[in-house]
């Protein structure tokens, strides 16, 4: 690293820094929640598609060690699912006029739903995996201490989202949002030139990384696929459609932002592609985004490609961070009597301190990124997916059967995920454990619901 790019590393997070407070709006919680619900069409999708990739050095190790798998797993699901929720979900979502996911289910079941579901989202919202990554990064480039490293890149990414709210995230999503692009862009056409054309490329790789599975399981594949289901009920997604200024928006982004999402996903396969051929064996899959800067870019070039990996994760953390304080602050706090003396704001701020304390610590005891988004997936969704749904698309289901999807199913996801990694030999029946959770969830709402619902007066 030159002086040069530790130079332009340094403007983009003053930048970040300026950009962050300035003109913040947020004088009462709707603006710090979701801005006002001013949010335009460029700026929707700008801060959706920003605050999708903050694992990048999970995607680092998947597209280096597995080939185009990379873009099967992590990009063609969520095409699916976000165009689903575009056409069938967003309008219908952004009419409810509501600030946070779980408060789609306490209107219609109760306050438990809202506090059963606020547990869940909290995994899908947590800031984990974006600390870690984000430690890394900052481990590989001034040579810090693991822990110090996730702990000042978490503070940094605090210090402008405690006070401007969702405003603040969007207004640095706008920044991010080019320079994950021109990263890059850049390190493709250095490449390209200096190396090998892409075309090239292709006629030299093995034929696993050629290979729509990269070697793994079909099952694994299929769960990875129904794990995108994950942005139906996401709730950084939920929050930026809530924000939107019209239901129009809302679906027109999102169709915009898959689009970029494809741009970006060929963009980054195709960098990780490159890793494999160019970089010597044993070289750190999780690294080789950053080490194929290092050994290919010249200087300022390198330092713009290492703001683009920047860029891409802490878009996501200060976002989940946010999310998280909100989830915690006012969907759980909030509803307790105890804690209505406290203003909603006070009550975020100080759960995001609570959340990114847990977070410091999950990124240290599950140091992978893949095995953090999986984790955390494979237990939330079978609880959120069909109760959100249901309630979105206005087909209420008997408040019983709620609660009981938003306890048994991630219970069972649980105890089989757990159960199937103390034996270290594979998930009971063959099963990954995001199938029996999404199962009795099923059940319930097809065998059961009718059941109690007979019952009821």
């Amino acid at each position: 690293m030159h002086l040069l790019d530790y130079s332009l590393m340094a403007l983009y997070f003053l930048f970040v820094l300026l950009i962050g407070f300035r003109k913040i709006h947020a004088d009462n919680d709707t603006d710090y929640l979701v801005m006002g619900r001013r949010l335009s069409l460029p700026a929707f999708v700008m801060t959706l598609v920003s605050t999708w990739y903050g694992g990048i050095l999970g995607v680092s190790e998947y597209s280096t060690s597995y080939g185009i798998s990379n873009w099967v797993i992590f990009g063609m699901p969520y095409y699916v699912f976000g165009i689903t929720f575009a056409l069938l979900v967003a309008k219908r979502a952004r009419k409810l006029e509501v600030t946070s996911l779980p408060e789609i289910l306490v209107m219609d079941y109760g306050k438990n739903a809202g506090r059963l579901a606020s547990i869940w989202v909290l995994l899908l919202a947590s800031p984990a995996p974006y600390m870690l990554t984000l430690g890394l990064i900052l481990n590989y480039f001034f040579g810090l201490n693991l822990i110090v490293a996730v702990i000042a890149g978490t503070l940094f990414s605090l210090i402008y989202i405690y006070r401007g709210g969702f405003t603040s995230v969007v207004n640095t999503d706008k920044l991010q949002f080019i320079f994950m692009f021109l990263g890059f862009f850049l390190i493709l056409i250095v490449l390209s030139i200096s190396y090998m054309d892409p075309v090239s490329l292709w006629n030299s790789l093995p034929p696993s990384h050629k290979s729509l599975t990269g070697g793994q399981s079909i099952g694994y594949i299929i769960v990875w696929f129904f794990i995108g289901s994950w942005t139906l009920v996401d709730p950084g997604f939920h929050q930026r459609v809530y924000a939107t200024s019209s239901p129009g928006v809302a679906k027109r982004g999102i169709l915009w932002a898959v689009a970029f999402w494809f741009i970006f996903d060929l963009m980054t396969t195709l960098t990780g592609l490159y890793a494999f051929s160019y970089l010597p064996a044993g070289t750190l899959p999780s690294q080789a985004f950053l080490v194929l800067g290092d050994l290919i870019l010249p200087l300022g070039l390198r330092g713009l490609f290492f703001i683009g990996i920047l860029a891409t994760v802490m878009s996501t953390l200060d976002s989940n961070a946010l999310i998280s304080g909100i989830t915690l602050g006012k969907d759980i706090l909030g509803s307790i009597d105890w804690f209505r003396k406290y203003s909603t704001q006070f009550l975020i701020k100080s759960a995001m301190i609570i959340i990114l304390i847990f977070g410091v610590a999950m990124a240290i005891w599950i140091p992978s990124v893949i095995d953090l988004w999986y984790s955390f997936g494979t237990i939330a969704i079978p609880a959120l997916l069909l109760p959100t749904l249901y309630s979105i698309l206005r087909y209420p289901l008997a408040r019983q059967t709620v609660l009981l999807n938003l306890s048994v199913p991630p219970l069972i996801s649980m105890l089989w995920f757990v159960f199937g990694k103390i034996d270290d030999s594979s998930y009971f029946l063959g099963l990954e454990p995001f199938y029996p959770g999404l199962i009795c969830s099923l059940v319930l709402i097809i065998a059961i619901n009718p059941i109690i619902v007979r019952k009821l007066p």
